[in-house]
Formats: structure tokens, sequence, C-alpha cells
């Protein structure tokens, strides 16, 4: 077997006999460096609000515009129509209306 391949997994086997629960292992020395200076502050947050949803014609690609700035965008969608269903089964007969009164005075 590779040297390598043979050390690296005598670490393993170590690893998982004398630490199965944690993140370090006696067979890896200790390493302790100084911590080093706090780095810059980064740019602010950037905020993403949703514009408006609009339909568009049917086989066209969805749309997604940013109306806003990189860091505060406003974005606009589009979204094609799609192909009308098909027809639905007939409903119910409905129950018979009031019938009209005719008097003689509406026919003259």
């Amino acid at each position: 077997m590779n040297n390598n391949i043979q050390r690296a997994k005598q670490y393993i086997d170590c690893y998982n006999q004398n630490y199965p629960q944690r993140g370090g292992c006696c067979c890896f020395p200790t390493i302790i460096l100084p911590t080093g200076p706090t780095g810059p502050t980064g740019a602010t947050g950037s905020t993403i609000t949703i514009g408006t949803t609009t339909t568009g014609a049917p086989g066209t690609d969805a749309e997604v515009v940013n109306v806003g700035t990189p860091t505060n965008a406003i974005l606009n969608f589009t979204i094609p129509q799609g192909p009308t269903g098909p027809t639905g089964a007939t409903g119910e007969t409905g129950p018979t209306g009031p019938t009209p009164r005719l008097d003689k005075s509406s026919i003259y």
C-alpha cells in the first residue's frame, strides 16, 4: 500500500477511535497562531423589492427587469399567458324563472 495512503488511514483510524464526537484529534499537531487585525467594514446591505407583475403574450419568454439600482433592486416580472384550457363539462340546468305577465296595456 502507498505510504501516504497508509498514513491517511492511520490518521482516520486514530480520529475515529479517540475523538468520534469532536472536531480535533490527538494524531495531528495543534498550532495556535495569533489573531490577525480586524478587516474593513463591508458595504451596507442591499434591498430587493418586487415591483409589478404583468401577463405577457402567449409563447413569449418570461422576463425580469431591474428598474431600481444595483444595490436597491426593484424587480418587474412579465410572465407569458398560458394556453387556453379545455372546455369544461356542461353544468346542471338551473330552475325555471318566473313567467312574465302580459296584460293588454303592454301590447298597445
